[in-house]
């Protein structure tokens, strides 16, 4: 009896307004929660440890949410067939009507539990499609969002990397630069070629030492000359204004120990004399030589460049790491 009782209204609201053709499923207005709000873009001076840290949390939730975004597919799909096959039985219970009258009140009550159950459970499926629904359009919408925070993030990583890689070719630059002045050999002959006197044979036991006074300039022709010193080099070197495009030669035999852009020196070639006598050239527009190259007296070493000022080469005498005054060794 108590079970008559409970179901009883059930029974009547069945007989009085569900009992027709026209029967609708209720329509269900899920409210969703909140969007999560994006998260703040760091600033673009982020440490190089913070900014993989961040691109790596990115890429984490980026990867989480499409791993959840291809589960909801076919969960969907399942949640819509499910759907459709109770919403048929739901039909069909209800066009049943009064026909389950003829087997007793208890055979009615029973057929209105059905139906009740089935119209629950088409609600419950009709919620999780909106659920999913939702849940897909809000992951979308949160990945492109995590596009828009990850693309200067990885403008800077890029810039970051460029930076790194120029600073340690310039470092290595820096390196070979000054190895170029650790380590010399007496080179097996030595030949000058001046550029109106002709060739001068040094004394070959006092080796490059004996051409202090008449080393020939490295620019053939008319240069107008000034000492001048370069920061970080310590002495005086001389600049030597002449032609564009004007041919820069080694004032001695030799062999080239550095040839690369060094830092305020420009492209620069650097010719090892031996017993540690080196010349160096600098600003150059072009160099003719690979370090290693051997060299005899008068050989072309590479080009002038042209500047504001007009086209200058830059040159120093060094004994090991030590710039020595040039003038004296060109008679000056």
């Amino acid at each position: 009896m108590r079970r008559r009782a409970r179901i009883a209204p059930i029974a009547l609201a069945l007989l009085t307004g569900a009992a027709t053709s026209g029967a609708e499923v209720p329509a269900l207005d899920p409210t969703p929660p909140p969007a999560r709000a994006p998260a703040a873009r760091p600033s673009s001076a982020l440490a190089e440890n913070d900014l993989d840290r961040l691109l790596a949390k990115l890429d984490a939730e980026e990867k989480a949410l499409r791993a959840e975004l291809d589960s909801i597919g076919p969960a969907l799909e399942v949640t819509r067939r499910r759907m459709i096959a109770r919403g048929r039985a739901y039909y069909r219970h209800v066009r049943a009507g009064f026909l389950p009258v003829g087997g007793g009140f208890d055979a009615l009550v029973d057929h209105a539990a059905r139906v009740e159950r089935t119209r629950l459970a088409l609600e419950r499926d009709l919620a999780r499609e909106a659920e999913l629904t939702r849940r897909s359009a809000e992951i979308a919408d949160r990945l492109t969002h995590l596009g828009a925070e990850r693309a200067p993030l990885e403008v800077h990583r890029e810039a970051m990397n460029r930076a790194r890689v120029a600073l340690a070719q310039e470092e290595e630059r820096r390196a070979a630069f000054a190895r170029a002045f650790e380590t010399s050999v007496r080179p097996d002959y030595l030949a000058i070629y001046g550029a109106d006197t002709g060739p001068a044979e040094p004394d070959r036991r006092a080796g490059f030492r004996s051409l202090l006074g008449r080393l020939p300039f490295p620019i053939a022709g008319r240069a107008e000359v000034r000492k001048v010193s370069r920061r970080g080099a310590g002495g005086p070197g001389v600049e030597l204004t002449a032609l564009d495009g004007a041919p820069v030669r080694s004032v001695a035999a030799g062999r080239v120990a550095f040839a690369d852009t060094y830092a305020d020196y420009g492209l620069t070639v650097i010719v090892d004399h031996g017993e540690r006598h080196y010349s160096v050239y600098a600003s150059l527009g072009a160099a003719d030589v690979r370090a290693g190259d051997q060299l005899p007296g008068g050989a072309r070493v590479g080009t002038v460049a042209s500047g504001p000022g007009g086209a200058k080469l830059y040159f120093e005498l060094r004994r090991g790491a030590d710039v020595i005054d040039p003038g004296p060794w060109f008679g000056m």
